[in-house]
């Protein structure tokens, strides 16, 4: 229940919708505007980020071959950039700074459920966001170890 909410630092639950920013999940974003008004930034009416993953399963074989027709493993690199519209619908655009993760991540997809096949594929991912270009106050450091679930590939 903790990593469900939002807060002064990342949490652990990346959740559908969004500029999918894995490191920043559960996180506020707090951004200060032109008159020194402080908003959190982490939801908005528009936005745009850049996601990128570089899949390197095939170096590294982690399944058992008798594994390969219902579970598929996947391991990549990422990298996040984005920025979201720090206003209300009511006032002029104006974009928050931007903010990047990269990291590393594995998924495990469950292609097929036995006597269930009308079920589609379902899919664990689990990141480790290891540097973020803005970091939260009481989380100082850039490059830290955390870590981030959630479900499906891609949002």
């Amino acid at each position: 229940e903790d990593w469900l909410g939002y807060g002064i630092t990342t949490n652990h639950f990346q959740q559908g919708g969004g500029l999918n920013l894995r490191g920043y999940a559960g996180y506020l974003v707090p951004q200060s505007d032109e008159n020194g008004v402080t908003r959190f930034v982490y939801k908005g009416t528009s936005g745009f980020s850049f996601n990128a993953e570089l899949d390197f399963a095939n170096l590294l074989h982690v399944a058992p071959s008798f594994t390969k027709n219902w579970l598929g493993i996947n391991m990549y690199l990422f990298g996040d950039a984005g920025t979201i519209n720090c206003n209300t619908p009511s006032e002029s655009l104006a974009f928050a700074d931007v903010r990047a993760d990269a990291g590393v991540g594995v998924t495990a997809t469950i292609k097929k459920f036995g006597p269930l096949q009308t079920i589609k594929a379902f899919t664990i991912r689990f990141d480790m966001p290891l540097l973020l270009s803005s970091t939260p106050a009481v989380e100082p450091d850039y490059f830290k170890f955390r870590w981030v679930v959630g479900i499906g590939r891609t949002f």
